[in-house]
């Protein structure tokens, strides 16, 4: 419900007391540990301290840490491990403390793994490279199959022998008259190796004495040598090859068949990654801190509710001195904290920016309308109830890591709205109860709507539609008015908040009277007509001029035109909501057309699951994305400005490992 307020932290400890302090620290999770580029280094730290120079440790340890992600990441390709819904959902397996920390031959074991990995997969790629090069030769060589001498064969004592190809597509008889019409004196034998496109391979033969004129004539015909030019047989050539590509395959079985059998290990190396990944926070921290000779003093930012924690913790195990005062808000970082129906929603908060320090926390609204208009737009029971039933068996079941759990949460209170607009729109899986019960048992029954957009109370959904978002709108300018207390702009609150409430609530009322209680239409009249003399007279208040002041107050109206076009967007909900509605109805009346035939129920069968996974795919995302835009364009423009910075606790930050107990100590 608000920003956690934070203590700015420093701790003394021993020197030789440093590494087992930022482990505990990064254990426990509760400091945002202070950078060196945050401090004048010359004014903030005590006299004598100094920063630990440790990029040599930091890169050390990233570079392994490169080295397991990369040797994970060729396992997940030459050998994936089926990891089932639950690896899906990114949770870490839980680990104790015997298994979580690693001993110094279980790090080099996971390291050479590692790197036997990157090795094997370095030299299949070789392998497959020299497949390519063999395959290439092979494929240069098969014309010159039939032929029964070496390419490079140049003829005899007496003769020259010419091995090559001609421009063009020859059979002997037509090949043997174009050289006889480019030199009819011309004793040349040949032969038709074979033919390819646009190509044919051709041995000829000469007098020694005549290889100049043969030369002559072949040049006519754009005569090539082969590109590869071998004293072997073409066929044994094309063995030699076929054999070394075997034999490459052959390693590359080898290679693989080593990497298999090292997937059996593929937790070792996971632990790898995190315990480099861990240690390089931790160097990093160290890196953050300044000591002497024999002190060392960490400072950074921690929660006010997390220092009776800290002191208890740290005290127990180390011998610190921890000093503490109230930060700076415009420079702390920001922590929310928000109970259990809106902290799903702080993801969508912190998507935009989280809030500055003259901002309230704007989670609890954005967590209520954003849940109640995603399902007023998605607006099918039978899509909310797969939503809860999906989002309850992975947050049960799958041990989901912590942000995907928040994600989980989210969509289930939209599944939980989702189920409630469906059931007052009347729609489970669109009309499917009345179109199956029609088609199949010759009997309507339809589920009962409060609501039902599809038969001419659509005018209904979009009034309801304007005075749902006409309310997110009067509780931004609430929200508004409780910033400009906070902040102690009283003035800014009653008239540039307050005053604006009150008129679009009178123009509410108004409204109302129109369609009951005719009484209302003068009482609303009358507070919007104030509202406007209260908004002229005080939204030129900085002007000193009275003319000035007037025209800047006259001149503020024009932004009801802005309150408009924000209250129009939220037609858009009944748009979203008639979409959903209508294609649902569309895919039951086609899987209904069969009727009560088997060509009928078969159709119901493969229509109705696809047409509406197809549905709720679309919907799903157009609900999500709009109802966002809803929250940062229509509501966070009436009173929030972000940019805070996040509160980034000194934490393992483990990706595929979790410590169960914190009783042991790392080696």
């Amino acid at each position: 419900m608000a920003k956690l307020k934070c203590k700015i932290v420093s701790i003394y400890a021993p020197r030789n007391e440093e590494k087992a302090l930022l482990r505990r620290l990064q254990e426990m999770s509760v400091i945002d540990i202070e950078t060196a580029a945050s401090d004048d280094e010359t004014a903030a730290l005590p006299e004598g301290y100094y920063r630990t120079d440790t990029a040599d440790r930091i890169a050390a340890y990233e570079r392994n840490a490169a080295t397991a992600d990369a040797a994970l990441k060729i396992l997940s390709v030459r050998a994936p491990h089926k990891k089932g819904l639950a690896g899906m959902f990114g949770g870490a397996r839980y680990l104790t403390p015997e298994r979580f920390y690693l001993k110094r031959e279980q790090i080099e074991s996971a390291l050479s793994l590692s790197n036997r990995i990157i090795e094997a997969d370095r030299a299949i790629a070789e392998e497959k490279a020299e497949i390519v090069r063999l395959n290439t030769t092979r494929e240069q060589m098969l014309p010159w199959m039939p032929l029964d001498v070496p390419l490079s064969f140049s003829g005899t004592a007496k003769t020259r022998a010419f091995i090559g190809t001609v421009a063009g597509v020859y059979t002997l008889e037509s090949l043997n008259e174009k050289i006889a019409g480019i030199d009819p004196t011309l004793s040349l034998y040949t032969e038709i190796v074979g033919v390819g496109k646009n190509i044919t391979y051709i041995f000829a033969c000469c007098p020694i004495g005549e290889q100049s004129k043969a030369e002559n004539a072949l040049r006519s015909l754009a005569f090539a040598r082969p590109m590869q030019i071998t004293s072997k047989l073409p066929r044994d050539k094309i063995a030699s090859k076929e054999e070394r590509a075997a034999k490459c395959k052959e390693r590359i079985d080898g290679y693989l068949k080593e990497i298999k059998e090292i997937s059996e290990k593929t937790e070792e190396i996971e632990g790898l990654a995190d315990y480099c990944r861990r240690h390089a926070e931790r160097y990093k921290a160290m890196g953050e801190t300044a000591g002497t000779a024999h002190t060392v003093m960490v400072k950074g930012y921690v929660a006010e509710r997390d220092m009776p924690y800290l002191e208890k913790q740290l005290s127990k195990q180390f011998t610190v001195v921890i000093e503490a005062e109230d930060a700076n808000e415009e420079l702390a970082p920001v922590q929310l904290k928000n109970n259990a129906f809106a902290r799903p929603a702080e993801s969508l908060v912190k998507m935009y920016s989280l809030p500055g320090p003259h901002d309230i926390d704007p989670t609890p609204i954005t967590g209520f309308f954003y849940y109640l208009f995603f399902g007023m737009m998605f607006s099918d029971a039978g899509y909310g109830l797969i939503m809860i039933l999906a989002t309850t068996f992975a947050l049960k079941k799958l041990r989901p890591s912590p942000e995907m759990r928040q994600s989980m949460r989210l969509f289930r209170y939209c599944g939980i709205s989702t189920l409630l607009w469906g059931l007052v729109y009347g729609s489970f899986f669109g009309d499917s109860i009345s179109v199956i019960s029609e088609s199949f048992f010759g009997h309507k029954v339809a589920l009962p709507a409060l609501i039902d957009p599809m038969n001419g109370d659509a005018v209904t959904m979009l009034i309801l539609s304007l005075a749902l978002g006409l309310v997110e709108i009067i509780v931004g300018l609430c929200a508004k008015f409780a910033t400009c207390m906070k902040n102690g702009d009283k003035a800014g609150a009653f008239f540039d908040a307050g005053l604006w409430i009150t008129l679009l609530t009178g123009v509410a009322v108004a409204a109302v009277g129109f369609y009951a209680v005719p009484i209302l239409k003068t009482v609303g009249a009358v507070i919007a007509i104030a509202s406007v003399v209260g908004l002229i007279l005080t939204q030129g208040r900085d002007k000193k001029n009275p003319v000035a002041r007037l025209f800047s107050g006259i001149a503020s109206l024009y932004d009801i035109t802005g309150y408009v076009s924000d209250l129009l967007s939220f037609s858009r909900l009944m748009a979203l909501g008639l979409t959903t509605s209508a294609m649902s109805a569309v895919f039951n009346m086609l899987a209904g057309m069969g009727g009560r035939t088997v060509g009928g129920f078969i159709m119901l069968l493969i229509i109705f699951p696809v047409g509406h996974a197809i549905n709720f795919g679309l919907n799903v995302l157009g609900a999500y994305v709009h109802t966002l835009r809803l929250q940062y364009v229509e509501l966070f423009s009436k009173f929030y400005e972000g940019g805070g910075r996040e509160f980034k606790a000194f934490s393992a930050n483990t990706k595929y490992t979790q410590l169960d107990l914190n009783s042991k100590e790392e080696n």
